[in-house]
């Protein structure tokens, strides 16, 4: 019971996180830019680009693995109610 609990609250924090991580981004990129002698728009821009990806490296990973976590949770429900979907010939 307490770890359908954290998963779920890993769920919201994971989508907080993928925000926060492109915001830094946006940020870093900003404060790169000035200090580089670059427009502040290209920075912000490169830097949100720079924190997609790394937000979707980061938290899509963490998303992957929670899914894997609910099919199998789902499949040990399945197994314990012996409702096992049909298949064909191995």
């Amino acid at each position: 019971m307490i770890n359908a609990v954290l998963a779920s609250i890993l769920s919201a924090i994971n989508a907080l996180l993928a925000l926060a991580i492109v915001v830094a981004g946006a940020g870093f990129g900003s404060v790169w830019a000035n200090s580089e002698g670059y427009s502040e728009g290209i920075g912000i821009v490169i830097g949100l680009v720079v924190g997609l990806l790394v937000a979707v490296m980061v938290c899509g990973l963490l998303a992957v693995l929670l899914d894997i976590r609910a099919g199998i949770k789902e499949m040990t429900h399945l197994l314990k109610r012996h409702e096992l979907p049909p298949h064909g010939p191995v």
